[in-house]
């Protein structure tokens, strides 16, 4: 029974942060590349920085440089800090399938990155304009 218990709080939590059908996915925009979503529902702040969890839904799909597989999908949570306008990923996931949908080709934990700028008209920029206006 331990072992089953077990399975199950694993599986669960492995899936807590990035199961996209849970997801309540509001579309920010697009370009020819990708569009971008964000779940408002993932905003949490700390002082000045902010975190959400966010999709890049690619129209052509990509191949992971180490696996050479492709990524349709890339789902992550990212740190704002606000007045700096800088983010960091903390962590993502990129996903064989569109929507986050499909095998995960790799699982990124990063908590540790460095900040970097937000780049105008840049997919961070879109995000940023959404978590750091609800601060």
């Amino acid at each position: 029974m331990k072992k089953i218990y077990a399975l199950t709080v694993f599986t669960t939590l492995s899936l807590l942060p990035f199961s996209s059908s849970f997801a309540e996915w509001k579309e920010l925009g697009s370009n020819a590349v990708m569009v971008v979503y964000v779940d408002l529902d993932t905003v949490s702040t700390s002082g000045e920085k902010a975190q959400i969890m966010s999709m890049l839904d690619l129209k052509k799909p990509g191949v992971n440089p180490k696996t050479k597989q492709p990524v349709s999908s890339i789902i992550g949570m990212n740190e704002y800090n606000c007045p700096a306008m800088s983010y960091r990923p903390i962590e993502y996931k990129e996903f064989a399938g569109n929507k986050g949908g499909g095998e995960v080709v790799s699982d990124n934990k990063t908590p540790n990155s460095e900040f970097e700028p937000v780049v105008n008209e840049s997919w961070t920029a879109g995000v940023f304009n959404v978590v750091c206006q609800r601060n």
